[in-house]
C-alpha cells in the first residue's frame, strides 16, 4: 500500500513525473517562510516528508503530490535562480541595499540565531501529534546538526555575493554584463534591456555541461569565451576578452556558488511516502488528514516522551516536588509523580538567581530556553558534553543515582555559587545586575557554568577560604576573562557545543590555576579597537563591545548604581551626532569602546540623544562624570563630535589601566 524512502532534493524537484492534484492547496509560502526552508536545507536540518500517490496510466507511472507543494515550489525556485535566495533573505533578515557587508553579516547572524531559538520553541511547543519526539535541540549560535556551520556560511556567501543589486544588472548577473561588446546574450530578459539571473543560471549549467562533454576546464577563461562566442554575437573580441579577464574572479565565484548550491541539493535528502493504488476518494481523504490541524503538543509532552525520561523518582524531596508543581502549573497540567525528566527541567529555578544564567521571562520562548539550558548543564556535568547525544545518554545513565545525586547536585551548586560570589570581582559583577548569558551567549554561559563546577569538583568542593577555594575563585575570573576574549573574536560562533565538550574533556590537563590570556594579547586587541574600530580586521559592534565594557568596570572595582530599573549602554557622544557628521567610518566608530559607558536605565533615557552640554540635571551630570569618566569641565568640548578623538584619548588611559594594572592585580594577588 505504501513505501517510505529518502530521495535527494534535486531529483525530487527535477522529476517531471511529479504532478499536482486539482485539490492541492493553492496558497504559496511568503518569502520569509521560503528563507526558513533555505536555513533548514543549508543547515542540514530535516526538511519534512512529502506524500505522493503513484498511479499507472497508459503504461506510464505518474506521481501525484498530495503534500509538499510549497516545499517543492520553494526548492525549485532556489535551484533555478540564486537571486530568489537573496530576495527571501532580504525579507527575512530586513537588511537594506545600502548596508555594508559587515552590517549585513551582523544582521544575518543575529536573525539566524533568533530564528533557531524560535525554532526550538516551535519544535517543542507547536508539534502535531504523531511527529518525532526528540530531545532538546541545541540553541543560539551553537545550534548544529553536524558540528559545523559551513552550510550557514555558504548561505551567507550567496547573499553577500548578490548584495547591492541594480536595475539593469542584478547582483548575481553583474559580472556577466557584456552588452557593450556582445549582442544577443542568451541570458537577456525578453523584451527588456536587462539581464536575467534565472536565464544566466541556465546558461552556466549549459556551459558546465558543454565543458564536461568536451573535457574542457570550465574554470579557463578562454574556454568560457569560446562558449560565449558560440551562443551570442561578439562585436569586439579583444575588448570582450579583456572584460572577461577583468571580471573573471567574480564570474568564477558565481559559477562555484551555483556548483555548491547544486551539490547541496544533491546531497540533501527529503522523505518520500509513496501510496499506491488509491481511489480518488482515498487520495482526497489522505490529503485532508495530512493538512488538518492536529492538537498541538507542548514542550513537556515532546521532551518527556522518551521512556527513560519517564522513570519515577522514589521519595523525591519536598523541594523537588514543589519545583515540579511550579513547572507543570506553567504548562497547565498536574503531574502525577516526579520523573527523571523533571530534574534537569527544574534545575535552574531550583538554583535561583545567579550571575551566570539569566532569569528567564514568563514567555514561551524563554521557557524552552530554560529547559534547554537545564538539560545541557546537567548533561555537561554528568556526561561530559552538551549535545543531543549526551542528553540521550544522560536519560539512560546507570552511574547516576537519580533518587539522591540530583538533590546533592543542587546543594553543591548553591555552595559553589556562594563561594564564587564572595570573590571581589564577581561581587562587583553582580552589582551591575548582569549575567554571563546576557552579555555573551547561551553557549558561553553554559561553558562557564559546567567548567566552573567541574573545576570546583576536582578541587574537592571547597567552601571556605583555603588555597583550593582561592584557586577556584581565581580560575573563575581567568575563565570569564578568557571567554570574553574568545567571544569578541567570534570563536563561539558555530560548533560551540563541540567546543564545550572539548573544554570539559581537557580540564584534567589544566593546572590547578588556569593559564590566563596574556597581557600582550589584551593590549593588542584593545589597540586595534581604539585605533581601527576593528577586531581581527572585522568591524566592531555594540554587541561585541558590551561584555568588554562590563568587564572594564568590574576590573576597576566600580560598584554598579543602586537602580531598580536596570543598566543600559550609553553612547557618550550620541549616535545621532555621528550619523549626521562627515567623519569617515562613523557608523562603526560610534560603537567604539571609548564612546560607551554604563548608566542606570532612567538616567540613560533622560540623556537620550542630548549632547553633554545640553544636560541640565545636576544629578545626571554627576552620574556621567562618575560612570563615564568625563569631567564636567570637559562637557562643552566633548559635545562637538569633531572632538571625539580628544575624548577617546582621555578615556583610553582609564580603560588601558583596567586591562593592565587592575587586571594584573587580580591575577597575581
Amino acid at each position: 500500500m505504501y513505501e517510505i524512502r529518502p530521495e535527494t532534493v534535486k531529483s525530487f524537484i527535477t522529476d517531471r513525473n511529479v504532478r499536482l492534484p486539482r485539490f492541492q492547496r493553492k496558497q504559496t509560502w511568503d518569502p520569509k517562510k521560503n528563507f526558513q526552508l533555505c536555513i533548514s536545507l543549508f543547515k542540514e536540518y530535516p526538511i519534512g516528508v512529502c506524500i505522493l500517490s503513484v498511479d499507472e496510466s497508459k503504461g506510464k507511472t505518474v506521481r501525484w503530490l498530495l503534500d509538499g507543494r510549497q516545499r517543492k515550489n520553494a526548492l525549485t525556485k532556489m535551484y533555478e535562480d540564486p537571486e530568489n535566495i537573496y530576495n527571501w533573505a532580504r525579507a527575512f533578515i530586513g537588511f537594506k541595499n545600502s548596508d555594508q557587508p559587515f552590517e549585513l553579516e551582523e544582521k544575518y547572524w543575529e536573525k539566524i540565531n533568533e530564528y533557531i531559538e524560535a525554532d526550538v520553541d516551535e519544535e517543542y511547543g507547536n508539534t502535531s501529534e504523531g511527529e518525532d519526539d526528540s530531545l532538546p535541540a541545541e540553541s543560539e549560535e551553537d545550534v548544529v546538526i553536524r558540528d559545523s556551520s559551513s552550510g550557514l556560511e555558504l548561505l551567507l556567501d550567496i547573499i553577500k555575493i548578490i548584495h547591492n543589486k541594480q536595475k539593469k544588472n542584478t547582483g548575481f548577473t553583474k559580472p556577466f554584463d557584456f552588452t557593450k561588446y556582445v549582442d544577443r546574450l542568451p541570458y537577456m530578459e525578453n523584451g527588456e534591456n536587462a539581464l536575467s539571473s534565472r536565464k544566466l543560471k541556465m546558461f552556466i549549467d549549459e556551459y558546465r555541461n558543454h565543458a564536461d562533454a568536451y573535457r574542457q576546464d570550465y574554470e579557463d577563461e578562454d574556454c568560457f569565451y569560446e562558449y560565449l562566442d558560440s551562443r551570442s554575437i561578439v562585436k569586439d573580441e579583444k575588448k570582450t576578452k579583456q572584460l572577461i579577464h577583468d571580471k573573471w574572479d567574480e564570474i568564477l565565484e558565481r559559477m562555484l556558488i551555483i556548483d555548491k548550491i547544486d551539490s547541496q541539493l544533491t546531497s540533501s535528502k527529503i522523505g518520500m511516502i509513496e501510496v499506491k493504488n488509491l481511489s480518488p476518494s482515498d487520495s482526497q481523504k489522505i490529503f485532508n488528514i495530512i493538512n488538518s490541524e492536529g492538537e498541538k503538543l507542548k514542550a513537556v509532552e515532546i521532551l518527556s516522551a522518551k521512556p527513560h525520561w519517564n522513570i519515577p523518582i522514589i521519595n523525591p524531596s519536598q523541594e523537588a516536588i514543589d519545583a515540579v508543581k511550579e513547572l507543570y502549573k506553567e504548562l497547565e497540567t498536574v503531574p502525577s509523580d516526579v520523573v527523571r525528566w523533571d530534574y534537569p527541567a527544574t534545575i535552574l529555578r531550583r538554583l535561583g538567581t545567579n550571575c551566570v544564567i539569566k532569569q528567564f521571562a514568563p514567555t514561551k520562548t524563554d521557557f524552552v530556553k530554560e529547559l534547554t539550558c537545564g538539560f545541557k548543564i546537567v548533561a555537561g556535568i554528568y556526561e561530559g558534553g552538551v549535545k543531543k547525544e549526551s542528553i540521550e545518554k544522560l536519560s539512560k545513565s546507570t552511574a547516576l543515582n537519580w533518587n539522591k545525586d540530583f538533590d546533592q547536585l543542587i546543594y553543591d551548586l548553591k555552595n559553589m555559587f556562594k563561594l564564587l560570589t564572595s570573590y571581589d570581582y564577581f561581587r562587583y559583577f553582580q552589582s551591575w545586575r548582569a549575567t554571563i548569558f546576557e552579555l555573551t551567549s547561551e553557549a558561553v554561559a553554559i561553558d562557564f557554568f559546567v567548567i566552573a563546577y567541574k573545576d570546583w569538583e576536582r578541587k574537592g568542593k571547597p567552601i571556605g577560604s583555603d588555597i583550593k577555594a582561592r584557586q577556584f575563585q581565581k580560575n573563575c575570573f581567568i575563565l570569564w576573562d578568557k571567554l570574553i576574549y574568545e567571544y569578541i573574536y567570534k570563536q563561539w560562533r558555530g560548533a560551540a557545543d563541540q567546543k564545550t565538550a572539548y573544554n570539559i574533556s581537557n580540564l584534567s590537563n589544566e593546572p590547578d590555576v588556569f593559564e590566563s590570556v596574556s597581557q600582550e594579547n589584551w593590549q593588542r586587541v584593545l589597540k586595534e579597537i581604539f585605533e581601527e574600530s576593528t577586531i581581527d580586521s572585522l568591524a566592531i559592534s555594540q554587541t561585541l563591545m558590551t561584555p568588554l565594557l562590563y568587564h572594564m568596570y568590574c576590573l576597576r572595582y566600580i560598584q554598579g548604581p543602586d537602580s531598580l530599573n536596570g543598566i543600559e549602554v550609553d553612547h557618550i557622544i550620541p549616535q545621532a551626532s555621528f550619523e549626521t557628521s562627515s567623519i569617515k567610518n562613523h557608523e562603526v566608530i560610534q560603537h567604539n569602546l571609548l564612546n560607551l559607558g554604563l548608566l542606570p536605565k532612567n538616567e540613560n533615557a533622560s540623556k537620550n540623544k542630548k549632547r553633554l552640554i545640553m544636560i541640565e540635571s545636576e544629578w545626571l551630570r554627576d552620574q556621567i562624570e562618575k560612570y563615564e569618566f568625563i569631567p564636567k569641565d570637559c562637557f562643552a568640548d566633548f559635545s562637538d563630535v569633531k572632538n571625539y578623538k580628544e575624548m577617546f584619548e582621555l578615556r583610553k588611559a582609564i580603560i588601558e589601566d583596567a586591562f593592565t594594572t587592575k587586571r594584573n592585580t587580580i591575577l597575581y594577588n
